[in-house]
C-alpha cells in the first residue's frame, strides 16, 4: 500500500498558502512524485484547533522520504512558505492500511486509535458509514515521535452531523466491538478538519 507524510503546521495567511498553493505549489509537489496532496484546519480538536494540516500521498516510504526532502528544497516552495508564516511543527509517516470510497468533501474526520486498524474492520465500519461519509481510510502510524496513538481512521463527509450518528453506530456495531477487543483497538481522540484544497 502507499503512504501519507501529514505535515502540521502553523500558517499566518492560510488563505495566500491555500491560492499559492492552488496556482503552482500544488503542481510543484505533484512534480516531486506525490501521488495526492490536500490541505485541511483543524476546525474542532482541542489543542490542534487552527492548525493547517497538509498530506502527502506517495508510493513508498523511500519515496515520501525523498518528496519531502524534494518539497522543502524547493526555493519557489521555500518563498511560499515564507511568505505565509509556515511554520511547521510536525510531520508524521503513516502506512495506509485500506480506503473505502473517496477523498471528497467539507470535512475530513480523523479518529486517532491506541493501537492499529483492526482486521477487516473498515468493512464493517463502512457499512454504518457509506451513507454519510464519501470515503474512509485506516492508517498505521509508522513514524510519528512519541505519540499516544499508534493509527488512525480519516472519513471524508460533507455533514459532521451525518458523520456523528453513523460513526456511533459503526463503533457500537458488536462486531467492530469484537475486533476491537482481540486487537487490543480503540478510539482514544478526534480532529475534525475543514478541507481548504
Amino acid at each position: 500500500m502507499t503512504v501519507l507524510t501529514i505535515a502540521i503546521a502553523d500558517i499566518d495567511d492560510v488563505p495566500s498558502f491555500v491560492e499559492a498553493s492552488q496556482s503552482f505549489g500544488k503542481q510543484a509537489v505533484m512534480d516531486t512524485g506525490c501521488l495526492h496532496t490536500q490541505i485541511s484546519q483543524t476546525i474542532m480538536g482541542g489543542d490542534m484547533i487552527g492548525m493547517t494540516a497538509v498530506s502527502f500521498e506517495w508510493s513508498d516510504m523511500d519515496a515520501a522520504i525523498a518528496g519531502s526532502a524534494a518539497v522543502t528544497s524547493n526555493s519557489q516552495l521555500v518563498q511560499m512558505m515564507g511568505d505565509c508564516g509556515f511554520k511547521l511543527q510536525r510531520r508524521s509517516l503513516l502506512e495506509i492500511v485500506e480506503e473505502r470510497g473517496d477523498r471528497a468533501g467539507d470535512f475530513i474526520s480523523c479518529v486517532y486509535l491506541g493501537a492499529g486498524p483492526v482486521p477487516d474492520g473498515i468493512d464493517i465500519g463502512w457499512g454504518h458509514l457509506n451513507g454519510a461519509a464519501n470515503g474512509l481510510m485506516t492508517a498505521r502510524l509508522y513514524a510519528g515521535g512519541a505519540a499516544a496513538w499508534a493509527g488512525a481512521v480519516f472519513t471524508w463527509t460533507d455533514s459532521v452531523t451525518k458523520l456523528a450518528s453513523a460513526s456511533a453506530k459503526a463503533w457500537a456495531d458488536p462486531q467492530m466491538q469484537e475486533k476491537q477487543a482481540n486487537g487490543a483497538s480503540r478510539p482514544i481522540g478526534r480532529i475534525i478538519n475543514r478541507v481548504l484544497a
